[in-house]
């Protein structure tokens, strides 16, 4: 009885594993045309991505920067050229965090998203 008790129950827990309704719903970040509005260092940046694309623009201190964005466990890391001045950079999966790490200190920025048809 017990191997049956342990076999049911295992298969409960499989049917249940993807059924939470409380979890927040979360597209992916190149599903729909946005640009996302942060600031950086102190100044204002726009990071404009693509739909259907995980390539971007970066739009800081005047320049535009072509991006790369590589969708890890719960966040996409921003691959570009380095910059000291900037650091390692990556966005939250909901889009709406910028995570800078620089020389070992990690800011966190809240960023508001746009949708956009340009692009």
């Amino acid at each position: 009885m017990s191997l049956k008790n342990a076999l049911a129950s295992l298969l409960l827990a499989l049917a249940l594993w993807g059924c939470d309704s409380h979890a927040p719903k979360i597209d992916a970040i190149d599903r729909k045309a946005k640009t996302l509005a942060c600031v950086l260092n102190g100044s204002p940046m726009q990071i404009a991505i693509h739909k259907d694309s995980l390539v971007a623009s970066l739009l800081y201190e005047g320049k535009e920067i072509r991006i790369d964005l590589l969708e890890v466990k719960d966040f996409y890391q921003i691959l570009m050229r380095f910059d000291p001045q900037i650091g390692q950079l990556k966005i939250n999966k909901m889009g709406n965090e910028l995570i800078q790490l620089k020389s070992g200190n990690e800011q966190i920025t809240t960023c508001s998203i746009q949708l956009t048809e340009k692009y």
